[in-house]
């Protein structure tokens, strides 16, 4: 058996579920049962009620015949990429290899992991069985909060992270979590050095979900996010340096950038669009329908452009307030 989020599920036929919005991504989910114990994640030591869900998809099963078949008429549903994604198997590696192997033979659409990797070699041998981007999660940026949350070292997955990217150039991601108790200079910090490792970065916002430990914890604030999102963005593309920011007491106070030129370099939406591997949507997996998007699975319409601004111009020194009538 395998698992897919219910939208891939109802993208590609295998369920009539109606869907507000659709991936461009096949999600697939290896595993029912994690060997970690997240704090933030129901796939580990959570409820068992609530083992369906991973971030607040839920992830209906299928055979693997089922599967195979859909995967092969992918690209024809508008599917872009392949994600498999997995919790960490007793079995270790080789339930992995075999599913990559069974996508392959499927499906010649590029595909990414996201999954648990001890060393450089596994590494290696999950890109020679046809992985083309392979993500070591990261989520906790800061070591102290990584122990509590995570378990085990931060700085021994950091460095396991910062050697794959070096043996493997360009095609290795993480994930950072937005609003798990860090201040936003050490998520910035992190996401510099990482960058200038070539590490491609998948920004989440903390989603408190039933059943975790963290279940009564708050998301991140909205107008923090739009910094976190719009600051990875702009150094992504090298339109700002690190050494250009300024911090108080941990907040990102200024990107040392005017209001006009910060509003020129983000006018079209793309800083608050989901972050990641090429073709990632990830529809609704940080916010309900209807409710405060974090990040936005489709482009932006000009009144949302307008609104993330409004909030960076309006929390950040850049030289003068811009009032939301004035943007763009």
């Amino acid at each position: 058996m395998i698992r897919l989020s219910a939208g891939t599920a109802a993208c590609l036929g295998l369920s009539a579920n109606r869907m507000d919005a659709y991936p461009t991504t096949a999600y697939l989910l290896s595993g029912n049962r994690c060997q970690m114990s997240c704090a933030f994640c129901p796939q580990g030591l959570g409820k068992s009620e609530v083992l369906s869900r991973l971030g607040r998809i839920t992830w209906p099963e299928y055979t693997w015949p089922e599967v195979e078949e859909a995967v092969a008429e992918a690209q024809t549903k508008g599917i872009e990429r392949i994600c498999l994604q997995s919790v960490r198997h007793s079995a270790g590696l080789s339930p992995l290899l075999e599913q990559i192997e069974k996508l392959k033979e499927y499906s010649h659409l590029p595909l990414s992991l996201s999954a648990w990797i001890n060393s450089e070699e596994e590494a290696k041998a999950v890109t020679e069985a046809g992985v083309e981007r392979l993500a070591i999660s990261i989520d906790v940026v800061n070591p102290k909060l990584y122990r509590r949350i995570k378990g085990g070292s931060f700085e021994r997955k950091l460095a396991l992270l910062l050697s794959c990217a070096a043996t493997l150039p360009g095609r290795i991601s993480t994930h950072l979590i937005c609003g798990l108790g860090e201040s936003e200079e050490e998520l910035l910090t992190l996401a510099a050095k990482l960058l200038r490792a070539q590490v491609t970065l998948a920004l989440f916002a903390f989603v408190p979900l039933k059943g975790t430990r963290l279940e009564q914890a708050e998301p991140p604030a909205l107008d923090c996010y739009r910094r976190m999102q719009a600051t990875l963005y702009l150094l992504k593309e090298k339109i700002i340096s690190f050494e250009m920011l300024n911090f108080k007491q941990g907040k990102l106070t200024s990107l040392n950038l005017t209001a006009d030129d910060l509003i020129k370099s983000l006018a079209g939406g793309e800083a608050f669009r989901t972050s990641g591997c090429p073709d990632c949507n990830r529809p609704y997996y940080n916010e309900r329908p209807g409710k405060t998007v974090y990040n936005y699975h489709r482009p932006l319409d000009e009144k949302e452009i307008k609104a993330a601004l409004s909030l960076l111009t309006g929390t950040l020194d850049v030289g003068g307030y811009a009032p939301a009538s004035n943007i763009l």
